[in-house]
């Protein structure tokens, strides 16, 4: 029997991964079953179980390779502009991607259910909260607002982003992103005015 190469089991690893992504945003983590998953990216449940220990690891892994997506997707629309242009555009990018139905399903209504709410927000702030800590010192200028400073402000931003992705994600009535922009550059402006030179 010829041995698999490491190549072999990347592929592998990556068929699971993208049908597991499939199945979770088409049935949800509870009607995914890993025969499914299985089935779908043409391997053995064996050699599914090989790549992961189970099904809660595989969703795991589905969800943070979204989140990580969703973090260099904002990372790529803020590189261009004046900072506060740039920082916003990295929001509203982080919005409408948050809109995809994989993102939407696995992310923000399967993920604080599957995961747990402890270690779905440290997964969420582990990746995005830097990026905004960042992007607020941008804004205001790395000299005048501090690493220990920022965290606080950024806490406050990401969980404003948060919200407005949970609000988009069960459709709720009166959610414009448009709007929250408006909102959040508002918000944004009176945080950083003791901060403008």
């Amino acid at each position: 029997m010829p041995r698999r190469t490491a190549q072999d089991a990347a592929l592998t690893r990556e068929a699971v991964l993208a049908a597991a992504r499939a199945a979770f945003t088409e049935r949800g983590y509870s009607r995914a079953s890993t025969a499914v998953i299985a089935r779908a990216a043409g391997v053995t449940e064996g050699a599914l179980f090989h790549h992961f220990a189970s099904k809660a690891l595989l969703f795991r892994e589905v969800f943070v390779a979204l989140e990580d997506e969703l973090n260099r997707h904002a990372q790529a629309a803020s590189r261009q502009g004046e900072p506060m242009a740039a920082f916003l555009a990295g929001c509203r990018a982080s919005l409408d991607f948050c809109r995809r139905p994989d993102f939407r399903r696995i992310v923000m209504l399967e993920g604080p259910i599957v995961l747990g709410d402890a270690q779905w927000r440290e997964v969420d702030s582990g990746m995005g909260l830097n990026t905004v800590v960042r992007g607020l010192r941008n804004i205001a200028g790395y000299d005048r607002l501090g690493r220990v400073e920022a965290k606080p402000l950024a806490v406050l931003v990401f969980g404003a982003l948060n919200e407005i992705i949970f609000a988009l994600a069960r459709d709720e009535p009166d959610i414009d992103i448009d709007v929250c922009m408006a909102h959040l550059e508002r918000m944004l402006r009176v945080l950083l005015t003791p901060y403008e030179a």
